[in-house]
């Protein structure tokens, strides 16, 4: 196997086909997610809070709900290695709660290292020009995992 690397330019569909793929998942629809941007290892996933994902009155995001906006954006991220396709799946996931998510998330991830067996990616939850979660993350790479 050749060594992986970041494309220089994506297909100019990969957003839309991604998008598809995505779409019909209740996880998707129920939280109003949207993949907002995709770009050569980076990612910027959108997350507008509703009754699904807060914690009741407290007006905040539920911390389970950051975390996993928080994977599938390093997750999308990582696909753009592979034209959208995810041969990969999650190792680990380390995620720093720096205060309450209030308002709209923006998840924007990066992988930061990569090779044949693995990647390590970093991901921002914002709100507005606060950061309110840092993670790391590492997926482990399986050429033979269905994408």
């Amino acid at each position: 196997m050749p060594p992986l690397e970041i494309p220089a330019s994506l297909a100019p569909d990969l957003l839309e086909r991604v998008q598809a793929r995505f779409a019909p998942w209740p996880l998707i629809k129920e939280w109003d997610m949207t993949f907002a941007e995709l770009l050569p290892g980076k990612a910027t996933l959108k997350l507008k809070p509703n009754q699904h994902t807060l914690n009741g009155p407290r007006g905040n995001v539920n911390g389970g709900v950051l975390a996993t906006v928080a994977d599938m954006t390093c997750a999308l991220a990582l696909c753009t290695i592979f034209d959208g396709l995810m041969p990969f799946a999650t190792q680990d996931l380390h995620i720093r709660y720096l205060e309450p998510a209030r308002g709209e998330v923006t998840g924007e991830a990066e992988v930061v290292r990569l090779s044949k067996r693995g990647a390590v990616l970093e991901c921002r939850l914002m709100c507005g020009k606060n950061m309110v979660a840092h993670c790391t993350a590492h997926f482990s790479i399986k050429p033979n995992l269905p994408g």
